[in-house]
């Protein structure tokens, strides 16, 4: 018992005289947890009708996010070769304007797209793209190639499903435009109810989680050794 009372003892003066070990067991207690990649939201599981896009035709739909803000690492849509020569398909990240496409934040890169109609399509973020939460962006894909055809898949008709992570929204809604080349439209038509484009974007959550059991238990724990219990009164 002297042993132990006196191992006790010396972890509390140890703990006491040294503030440096105090703000070492903070830090590392609110410490967020790793955030893994995950969906931030898709629209793929709806079922789509096969839309042949020409040089130059652009299709683009939106989404919200919620609560948390992203790191965006990769877009995929449904895509395919129409005819017998590549398509290339080019997939950017556009701004809100008022409920219309805004204008480009980032270019998730040029794809040479093969094959039968109706393939997933990965486009990959090759730099940092920031979602802020609680605000709207487009997603928009292309068809740059010089003179090919290429197969899109689209949401035509209702119902119109999808899956989102910390409250994101979709909504059943697209929009259209003409760019030249690899470039982008300068304006886009309305968007409305009639068409959407399904994809499925995916990051990492940046939002600061709240501290979990374990960092509730080390503040506990140097709570205790900063404030120890004060001794009970004489003929308590």
């Amino acid at each position: 018992m002297l042993r132990k009372n006196f191992a006790v003892n010396a972890v509390k003066r140890s703990t006491l005289g040294n503030p440096a070990l105090l703000t070492v067991i903070a830090s590392l207690s609110l410490a967020p947890q790793l955030a893994s990649a995950d969906t931030i939201a898709s629209s793929l599981s709806n079922t789509t009708s096969t839309v042949g896009v020409s040089n130059t035709l652009w299709a683009a739909s939106s989404f919200t996010t919620g609560y948390q803000s992203w790191q965006l690492t990769n877009v995929t849509l449904s895509l395919g070769q129409a005819g017998t020569s590549p398509g290339l398909a080019d997939v950017r990240l556009f701004s809100d304007n008022a409920g219309q496409v805004g204008v480009s934040l980032a270019d998730l890169g040029v794809r040479t797209i093969t094959g039968p109609q109706s393939q997933l399509w990965s486009f990959q973020a090759s730099t940092d793209i920031e979602l802020a939460p609680n605000t709207t962006y487009w997603i928009a894909v292309g068809n740059v190639s010089p003179d090919q055809y290429l197969s899109v898949d689209l949401v035509l008709n209702l119902p119109f499903t999808f899956t989102g992570a910390g409250a994101v929204s979709m909504a059943f809604s697209g929009a259209s435009g003409v760019g030249s080349g690899a470039n982008p439209p300068a304006a886009f038509g309305p968007s409305g109810p009639g068409s959407a484009l399904p994809f499925q974007a995916d990051g990492t959550a940046t939002s600061v989680p709240e501290p979990g059991p374990l960092a509730i238990l080390f503040l506990g724990s140097a709570a205790f050794l900063v404030f120890p219990r004060p001794p009970r009164p004489s003929g308590a």
